[in-house]
């Protein structure tokens, strides 16, 4: 039987697995996708043709992390490397929002609140993670 940390963890993990491969499938397949994801975000964007090609790598690298936490939701005990990965990745994300604010701002139009608080997600998102992963691996040994 799976302990509640362990459930919490898979569930975070499938959570990711789950938001990159949608978004990251939805960058690459549908044109109107990457507008819905960036109105989410707050962003005005000018969707030149330029700009809707580099947002398909981005797709791709989205899925590969999706499929990576996804692994690592199988059997977190055994992908250490991949959660703090993720954790990582995430962690480097929401300090760039406030690292780059003003480039974000100026390029996109994300307001300073908003960007403010995604920051502050992801930097939580990653602090969970690695919390949670930590109690899960104190608790098996």
């Amino acid at each position: 039987m799976k302990s509640g940390l362990h459930l919490v963890l898979q569930i975070l993990l499938w959570g990711i697995c789950a938001f990159n491969v949608i978004i990251g499938f939805g960058l690459n397949l549908s044109p109107d996708f990457p507008q819905v994801v960036a109105s989410y975000y707050g962003a005005e964007v000018a969707w030149t043709p330029a700009f809707m090609y580099i947002i398909k790598p981005l797709g791709a690298f989205m899925i590969t992390v999706g499929l990576l936490a996804g692994i690592a939701a199988r059997d977190p005990l055994k992908h250490a490397s991949i959660v703090y990965a993720v954790a990582l990745l995430f962690l480097m994300r929401g300090l760039q929002r406030f690292v780059y604010m003003d480039e974000i701002a100026n390029a996109v139009n994300i307001e300073p609140g908003r960007n403010v608080i995604n920051g502050v997600f992801f930097i939580a998102l990653s602090a969970i993670l690695v919390l949670v992963y930590r109690a899960f691996v104190k608790k098996a040994d």
